[in-house]
């Protein structure tokens, strides 16, 4: 099967081709991030911002309730005491 491959000229050019592009491509020394890096760190960020977005807004939501109520919050004194 891998001289069949070979042996088609069109293949072979092909491959030769795409292995000239992708060569200096291996060679060059990367530094940084690249896009998928940078789109992975920014998926993070905006996981953890909706994380702490949502607790925030969970705590609030209880002392809003709390204060509906009319209970006192954790740390509160009660005006009159």
């Amino acid at each position: 099967m891998l001289n069949l491959v070979r042996d088609n000229p069109i293949i072979a050019m092909t491959l030769a081709y795409v292995r000239t592009r992708l060569e200096p491509m291996r060679e060059t020394n990367e530094r940084g991030a690249s896009a998928v890096e940078w789109a992975v760190i920014a998926a993070i960020c905006v996981l953890a911002a909706l994380a702490i977005g949502g607790a925030v807004t969970a705590v609030v939501t209880a002392n809003k309730t709390r204060i509906d109520t009319g209970s006192t919050l954790p740390g509160a004194r009660n005006i009159g005491e």
